[in-house]
Parts: structure tokens; C-alpha cells; sequence
């Protein structure tokens, strides 16, 4: 019985403008449904979606199955039979499960003995060219990475671009100026001591997105950063690419070191991602302390004329210590006290950040990774032992003529050009949170004064800075000169002695 009602239905597993796009399909759909007097109830698309990778599970088609199914449509229209499926297997599914199929450009109808008999034919053939292309294309890689520098094709990684090779012959990969220099923010960031999810915001004000997507996400940034692009390399099966010796080829000009691409991998894979962002804590959770019992003070939170008041207090009686006299100061006005005093003295100078450096010696951070990968590689089942035991004395050799004993990392003291007042600005509660702790010498003990008083100044919050001069013979920071105050770096990457120890998820 021949259909009356129809959806349509357009697959393109790449968006182009010939013959075969979108917009063409859906032409070719309506004029066919229109010329045969059928009801077009809808026209489905499944755009940027492969038949062969996907098979059945793509999102326009089980729309299209469920229309037919729930008595919609009584038949799905194609421009042709490949755009439904690629598999006689998945079109065989399809035509056991009712789905009549009627194409504009082939003579197909399921909707008759003859013509679903000729539908598994021509699916053989699909199915058939389908698999051609397949080879085709891995024949046409392998043709491309054979040739060392040559760009295999499919999505270029971000940070560099697609260009003609010098000789003609396919393509190769140049470094993108803009993007490699938003990859190179973001790892300085990292390196710095800041987060990925800092790192992730800077780029997103700055203008930077990356390529499939409007936005960056923590995981994309982290692809990224962590991935073999950008150290200029090209992967076949999962695995980067060797020269003859076993060291890792690098066709390309790399954005980042090795030694940094190293020490990135090592910060993020101890940093893992947070499926949830938690309520980040007030400015001086856990560096408050009661001045009577040395209790540390907890946010309390009431309503007061209407609206929410917060201050620190001392639950030490409640938790079943005893405190003569319990401390308790508003929140916001010991916070704004205490970052007037620091940005008072602090807010002019320059940020200072110790940083490690690692003194490469040229060569040897390569050739330590290959001699790594080499050792891992022999505790993989089925290795080839005696040619991986070759490999790995020719890398032994390389290594000690290139360097006679192991570098060290180089701690430096580098000022970044701003000031502590133009840090302050731009940086969160936690980062605020920690220059604090980097400069105080101690916890701040407050003292309880009597109900009905808000004083808040100096002898009520005894602030242990390093620049008065019971505290200053404390503190001794070489990266700092007799000429200046006291004030320790932003976020000194050893802390030992300096500073209260604090717990930084202590919450209050």
C-alpha cells in the first residue's frame, strides 16, 4: 500500500555545498513528496554524523523511527538509500522493524515485494563503496605519516594551522601566532602556581575559543595542555611517532618545551578535575583566631534589620572548651581592615614569584622521554625485548654524552611588572586568601571587646605583619632588598616557616 504521509530524512556526514548538502537534500525530499501528492510531515536532519561510525544510534534517526512507529509517517523519504544507512546488517535492522523506505533518486520502494528486494541489493553496494572509501583513506594516512613531515588531515590541534608543503605534496602544519600564544598563556599561568581553572578564564576574557566549541571547558584546556601538539609531534594509533633511534619525532616547530610540557602534565594529573565547584570560603576563614583561648574563629550568619550579617566568632564554649572571653568581629569590616593595612604598605610594590626553571640541556629532556617510553614499552605484553633492549643503549649512550650529571631546577626570583594593588584586583577570594597567608607571620588573634562596640583597628585585630618590628627579625626573604618593606612574594612556592599553617580548604 502506497504511503500518504512521509518524513523526511537528510544525513551529511561532513557539510559541504555541492550537490549532496543540506539544503540540496531537503529540495530534492520536498519536490519528490510534492510531486507523488504525499504529506511531508517533517523533514529530519543528522548533520556531521557518519552512518558507518554511528550505525543506527544517531539522533534524527530514532526521531524518524519513533514518528513511523507511533503512526505519524508510514514511510521515511531519502535523497538516496546510503544516507539512511551504510550497513546491510543496520538496513536489514531497519526493514525487520517496519520502517518502509522510499528514495528520491534510486527506484526504491520497501513499500512492495520488488522494490524491498532491490533495497537489499543496492545496500549491498553502499555497503561495498563504503568500505573502498575506508581503505582509500587509511592508505592515503599511512602515505602521509610515512613522509614524516606531512599533516595526515582531519581536525588541525589548536595552536597551529594547515599550509601547503614546500614541495607540493599535501600539507604540513605552521604554527598559528595567536593561538600558540594563548596555549603559551595559559601553560605560564599554570606553571606560576595558578589553576586551570584561572588559566581557563583568562583565556575566555581574553578573546581566545577553541575550535569546535564556543567556550573553553577545564577538560578541553586540559587536552590541550597536556596533549603532544603542542610539543610538535604527530601521533598514529594513540602513539606519537619515532625516528629510527626511538626518540619521538618532531616534524613540526613545537609550541611548548618538553621540560614544560613535562612539569604541566605533572601539575595536572596531581590537580584532578572537580565534577563540582564548591561555595568558596570568606577571605579570612581559618587565619582569625580568638584572642582568650586561641580557638580559630568560624563564620556565624544570622538576619539582622531585615538583612544577612556575617562575622567571625568563637565557637570554643559550644564545642565544649572554655573561653573566658569569646571573640566576635563582622566579617566585613575586619576584612576591609585588614586589606587596607596589607595593600597600604604592599599595594605599590611589584610582584615578586619564585619560579623553578629547568636548565635544559639541548636534546636531553627528548631523549630521557624516549629512554621512559622504552622502558615502559618492555613491560608490555607480547614486547619485542631484544629490539627494545637495542633502542634503549643507544638512548643510554645519547644521554650521557649529552649530559655528564642530572639538571637541577633553578629557583628564581622574577618580579612580573605589576603591582600587589593590581594583583589584588584581579584575583579571587583564594588566591587573595593566600597572599595574605604568604605575609603574615602567624594567625591574627581578635580581641572581644563589649557588647554594643564595632571598633575594629590594630588593638583589637593584632595582625602579625612582618614589617613591625616584633615580627620583622622573623622574616628573612632573599629575594627582597634592605631598600624594601618587608613583604613576602605572592605565592612563595616554599613556605616553610613563613606564614601561619593553614588549612586551605578549612572552611569556617
Amino acid at each position: 500500500m502506497a504511503p500518504t504521509r512521509v518524513v523526511g530524512y537528510v544525513r551529511l556526514s561532513r557539510e559541504s555545498a555541492d550537490s549532496t548538502s543540506v539544503a540540496r537534500q531537503r529540495q530534492i525530499i520536498e519536490a519528490h513528496a510534492k510531486g507523488r501528492g504525499w504529506e511531508l510531515v517533517d523533514t529530519i536532519d543528522d548533520v556531521d554524523v557518519s552512518a558507518s561510525k554511528r550505525r543506527l544510534d544517531r539522533p534524527g534517526l530514532t526521531r524518524v523511527r519513533a514518528l513511523i512507529a507511533g503512526g505519524k509517517a508510514e514511510a521515511v523519504l531519502v535523497w538516496r538509500l546510503d544516507r539512511l544507512a551504510r550497513s546491510v546488517v543496520d538496513f536489514g535492522t531497519l526493514l525487520d522493524d517496519g520502517l518502509n523506505v522510499v528514495s528520491c533518486t534510486e527506484p526504491l520502494d520497501t513499500t512492495t515485494a520488488m522494490g524491498r528486494a532491490m533495497a537489499e541489493v543496492l545496500q549491498v553496494f553502499a555497503a561495498l563503496e563504503s568500505r573502498t572509501i575506508g581503505d582509500r583513506l587509511r592508505s592515503t594516512i599511512a602515505y602521509r605519516v610515512g613522509q614524516g613531515d606531512r599533516w595526515r588531515g582531519g581536525p588541525t590541534p589548536y595552536g597551529y594551522k594547515s599550509v601547503p608543503h614546500p614541495s607540493g605534496d599535501g600539507k604540513t602544519l605552521a604554527i598559528d601566532a595567536t593561538e600558540a600564544a594563548y596555549v603559551r598563556q595559559a601553560a605560564e599561568i599554570v606553571l606560576s602556581g595558578g589553576s586551570l581553572y584561572k588559566a581557563m578564564t583568562t583565556l575566555t576574557s581574553n578573546g581566545s575559543t577553541p575550535r569546535r566549541a564556543t567556550a573553553w571547558s577545564l577538560s578541553s584546556l586540559r587536552v590541550v595542555l597536556t596533549g603532544d601538539s603542542v610539543l610538535g609531534r604527530q601521533s598514529r594509533h594513540g602513539a606519537p611517532l619515532r625516528d629510527d633511534t626511538g626518540v619521538i619525532a618532531t616534524p613540526w616547530e613545537p609550541i611548548l618545551t618538553v621540560s614544560d610540557a613535562e612539569r604541566l602534565r605533572a601539575v595536572l594529573q596531581a590537580r584532578p578535575l572537580a565534577t563540582t565547584r564548591r561555595k568558596a570560603s570568606r577571605l579570612l576563614s581559618g587565619l582569625l583566631t580568638c584572642e582568650s583561648c586561641g580557638s580559630r574563629l568560624r563564620v556565624n550568619s544570622r538576619r539582622a534589620q531585615g538583612a544577612q550579617v556575617e562575622s567571625y566568632g568563637c565557637r570554643a564554649n559550644g564545642d565544649g572548651k572554655v573561653c573566658p572571653r569569646p571573640a566576635s568581629i563582622n566579617a566585613d569590616q575586619v576584612e576591609a581592615f585588614l586589606v587596607g593595612e596589607f595593600l597600604s604598605v604592599a599595594g605599590r610594590l611589584t610582584v615578586v614569584e619564585r619560579r623553578a626553571v629547568v636548565r635544559d640541556v639541548i636534546g636531553l629532556a627528548e631523549v630521557e622521554e624516549a629512554i621512559r617510553h622504552t622502558t615502559d614499552a618492555m613491560r608490555e605484553p607480547g614486547a619485542d625485548i631484544p629490539a627494545l633492549v637495542e633502542r634503549l643503549s643507544a638512548l643510554t649512550g645519547s644521554r650521557n654524552e649529552l649530559a655528564a650529571r642530572p639538571v637541577e631546577p633553578v629557583i628564581e626570583t622574577v618580579e612580573t611588572g605589576e603591582t600587589y594593588g593590581e594583583r589584588w584586583e584581579r584575583s579571587d577570594t583564594n588566591e587573595r586568601r593566600a597572599a595574605l597567608e604568604s605575609v603574615l607571620m602567624g594567625p591574627v588573634p581578635v580581641v572581644a571587646i563589649g557588647r554594643g562596640y564595632r571598633r575594629v583597628d590594630a588593638d583589637r585585630v593584632l595582625a602579625p605583619w612582618p614589617w613591625l618590628d616584633e615580627y620583622a627579625a622573623q622574616y628573612v626573604d632573599p629575594g627582597w632588598t634592605d631598600a624594601r618593606p618587608l613583604v613576602a612574594p605572592w605565592a612563595p612556592l616554599d613556605p616553610s616557616g613563613v606564614g601561619p599553617e593553614i588549612d586551605p580548604d578549612w572552611s569556617g
